[in-house]
């Protein structure tokens, strides 16, 4: 596996995408337990492809389109971490040295 191919799984790692039909992915993100999002994947008239990054809900009628991109990487890559949650999740883990207590 070459640098570039390892770069790439790591990132697909770092930005977790979920294959749900053949033109369809849910965007894993925080909270685990439902997509934050999802990808639509449709070409317009001269068959170029394009993807549509929608809001999560679980009846598909009540998604709204929120940007559209020319590749699957960059649609997902538009889709954000909720920083909060990661923020305090690391409060959680931080701790002094060795267990070292005051």
């Amino acid at each position: 596996m070459g640098r570039t191919e390892r770069d790439n799984d790591i990132e697909r790692e770092r930005m977790p995408y979920v294959q749900i039909e053949a033109n369809l992915w849910a965007v894993m993100r925080y909270p685990k337990d439902h997509p934050v999002a999802m990808i639509v994947g449709l070409a317009n008239r001269d068959n170029v492809p394009l993807f549509f990054v929608q809001t999560w809900h679980p009846e598909p009628s009540r998604r709204r389109v929120i940007s559209q991109h020319d590749t699957l990487e960059e649609a997902n890559g538009s889709v954000l971490w909720d920083r909060a949650v990661i923020d305090a999740a690391a409060k959680t883990r931080v701790g002094p040295p060795n267990g070292v207590r005051n």
